[in-house]
């Protein structure tokens, strides 16, 4: 490649740079919150259906996928992930699932695309955004470029006014060497608009890997940030004066946390169990209570035999039955009701005082 007399030195090296670079593929990694786009964006940038999209309540990409394609001359590789807020996974099986993406774009990739969704800036894009800062290191941002999608929300509206409504926002975007792009995905990918934000978006892309000298995010680059976050771990539980555990087991062992905090539990469990047997206890006194009563009853009203108790179940049931219709069929004589009463009272008096220091208990 000759060059021309008016371009500069650097320029020149910018060329070199951009024309060793494009003999290999173009490693592009798309990260961000779930439901932001990714996918499509993905599919987008290929100009087909490489990514599984689908409107859904629930996260569908769950794993890592890597597809190839060519645009504009130019051999691309796209490697889709699991969004940040995952319906179905956990944080930690997305950390571990995002960084298989680092392997499968071997020897790294040139670029992340952080898809954001244009409309407000919520809580769940800050989280998301520290959440990728902390997970591949302070170093990505030279390397990355935020993607804006369903660009049509703009109505007319600039992204450079979008963004001065959010300084914390335009901080971000203005800390990634890629700075920020816009999709409108609602249309089709074949259109000529499709094809000429794609353009644009892949001409800022070559201009981040020729400003990173052609080179790539590295494997080494991603232990280095998974170091630094187990650093921070670490010195955060040393100065609490805690055994260093990984963060999963700390959240779970009681031995790592505060004392105080120990205590509580400790104490709160065993209230709970107290309270758990109380409640046990009056079940059964209940119970037991009420059997008496009626037993009790049956026998002062004469249905229930004390020489019942040494015959068959079979003979001291139909006794049972035939006692009590012929009772039925009778008037209920005041004795008879004050039988019943009387024996409902003293089988009854009988629990009440097997159970008195539970349940009589008398103040002092």
């Amino acid at each position: 490649m000759l060059v021309s007399a008016g371009m500069s030195s650097e320029n020149a090296a910018s060329h070199k740079v951009r024309e060793a670079s494009e003999a290999e593929p173009l490693r592009i990694v798309l990260l961000g919150r779930t439901g932001t786009g990714r996918s499509s964006s993905g599919n987008t940038i290929l100009g087909r259906s490489a990514f599984w999209v689908t409107a859904s309540p629930c996260s569908v990409t769950a794993r890592c996928e890597r597809q190839f394609g060519t645009v504009h001359g130019r051999s691309i590789a796209v490697i889709d992930t699991p969004g940040f807020l995952h319906t179905r996974l956990s944080p930690e099986e997305v950390m571990a699932e995002v960084g298989q993406s680092i392997a499968l774009s071997s020897p790294g990739p040139h670029a992340f695309l952080v898809t954001l969704q244009l409309g407000k800036f919520t809580q769940e894009e800050r989280d998301a955004l520290q959440w990728i800062k902390a997970t591949f290191g302070p170093g990505a941002t030279r390397f990355t470029t935020v993607l804006f999608t369903w660009g049509d929300q703009l109505r007319g509206k600039s992204i450079r006014d979008f963004l001065g409504e959010s300084e914390e926002l335009s901080q971000f975007v203005s800390s990634c060497r890629g700075g920020c792009h816009v999709f409108d995905n609602s249309g089709q990918d074949e259109t000529a608009a499709a094809l000429q934000q794609v353009a644009q978006l892949l001409e800022k892309v070559n201009d981040t890997v020729a400003s990173n000298g052609g080179g790539c995010y590295s494997n080494e680059m991603f232990k280095e940030a998974e170091r630094a976050i187990r650093e921070a771990q670490e010195r955060i539980l040393g100065e609490r004066g805690h055994k260093v555990e990984t963060p999963k087991a700390a959240a779970t062992n009681p031995e790592v946390q505060r004392p105080e905090t120990g205590r509580r539990r400790r104490e709160e469990e065993e209230r709970r169990e107290e309270e758990e047997a109380r409640k046990r206890a009056e079940r059964l006194f209940w119970c037991e209570l009420l059997t008496a009563v009626g037993k009790g009853a049956a026998e002062g009203a004469g249905i229930l035999g004390k020489d019942d108790k040494g015959k068959g179940k079979a003979v001291r049931k139909a006794k049972v039955v035939e006692r009590a219709a012929a009772l039925a069929a009778s008037p209920l004589s005041v004795t008879s009701a004050a039988k019943a009463v009387g024996g409902a009272v003293r089988e009854g008096s009988k629990v009440l005082y097997k159970h008195r220091k539970t349940f009589l208990k008398t103040p002092h």
